[in-house]
């Protein structure tokens, strides 16, 4: 074989011929390569690129340090100064543990589900009529109360009675007419917590002499409060209501306008046992300075509430009357306005 040139000048002395050299089948020529139905396809080992001899080192494989190869190799294997590192191990998995919870003992918090569970249930039933959630009624107070006994209640999903506790509560009759709107009389039952306890708001049913008269809402009764429920038209206690009107001049060269208004209230009891009646009456409110309002002597005297409310607003003027069993009652009252010259009031100075 002769020694073939490369280009350059020949190395002096002889040529030594060059062995036979490993080739990878990729490189033969098109000439060499066997047809594709010739022989079938080599399957591919793993690590291993489709194509290459065994012994080579082919692109994609690596080899390990006692030969053979080693599957594919890492993006960062083969290149300088880098290795592939082994996977990291899974972290320790920790202990599931449960929040504190300061209602529920160590080692119960199956029971606290459970009642959660029930809790959730029972707010999702319909209150009973006029029920109010203790929530909601107990505003920003908490009231403890103590059951003389455990109870047994059946798992049915609905709500049933249970007494727990007594709490006193004096009760009394009384009749309130307000004549200038309406010649009705109604009776009202006034109740009052006489106990150290608050009467939380619920249903309330109001009996007499042992017959249902009727079942309404109470709201929240604090110790020694008071409350007034109404119970309908009092068709045996009567009231009629009529008013007198005058006006006349007064002052230097009678520059101001006195209006001077009488109320004449007659009270009828046909029932067979005395009664209390509280008559409603109100003055005008000033809305102007210059104006003046005051109030006449009556016979009785009628009184003002020590101060305005929702159930006296401002204005209110009050008589209490006990009548007996078929009396009759007769009331009188009335207010003075002074108006200055120039002035007048809205809608004409008389009033009804």
């Amino acid at each position: 074989m002769s020694p073939r040139r490369t280009g350059g000048a020949r190395p002096p002395g002889p040529c030594t011929p060059c062995g036979p050299r490993p080739r990878c089948p990729s490189r033969r020529s098109a000439a060499a390569r066997p047809a594709p139905s010739a022989a079938p396809a080599r399957r591919a080992r793993p690590g291993r690129r489709p194509g290459c001899r065994p012994g080579t080192d082919c692109p994609g494989t690596a080899r390990r340090p006692g030969g053979g190869p080693a599957g594919l190799r890492r993006p960062d294997a083969g290149r300088p100064g880098r290795a592939a590192r082994p996977a990291r191990p899974p972290a320790p998995r920790r202990p599931t543990r449960l929040a504190p919870d300061r209602l529920t003992p160590a080692g119960r918090a199956d029971d606290q589900a459970a009642r959660d569970r029930a809790e959730s249930l029972a707010d999702a039933l319909p209150l009973p009529a006029n029920a109010v959630h203790p929530r909601y009624s107990a505003g920003s107070f908490d009231h403890r109360y103590d059951a003389p006994a455990r109870t047994d209640l059946p798992s049915d999903g609905g709500w049933h009675t249970v007494t727990i506790c007594e709490i006193p509560v004096s009760l009394r009759t009384e009749y309130i007419c307000v004549p200038s709107v309406d010649p009705a009389v109604f009776a009202t039952l006034l109740l009052a917590n006489d106990s150290d306890q608050a009467l939380l708001a619920g249903p309330l049913e109001v009996t007499v002499d042992g017959d249902f008269l009727l079942g309404t809402a109470l709201r929240t009764l604090a110790p020694g409060a008071t409350r007034r429920v109404g119970l309908g038209v009092a068709e045996s206690v009567r009231a009629t209501r009529r008013t007198e009107v005058q006006e006349s001049t007064a002052g230097l060269r009678g520059g101001i306008t006195v209006v001077e208004q009488r109320v004449h209230v007659e009270l009828a009891n046909r029932l067979g046992h005395a009664v209390t009646v509280e008559v409603r009456e109100r003055i005008p409110v000033l809305g102007d300075k210059d104006i003046r309002i005051e109030d006449r002597p009556g016979s009785p005297a009628w009184t003002a509430p020590a101060e305005p409310s929702e159930a006296y607003p401002a204005g209110t003027r009050l008589w209490r009357v006990e009548l007996p069993a078929g009396g009759r009652a007769q009331l009188e009252g009335g207010y003075e306005i002074r108006i200055p010259a120039g002035k007048a009031l809205a809608g004409g100075n008389r009033r009804n």
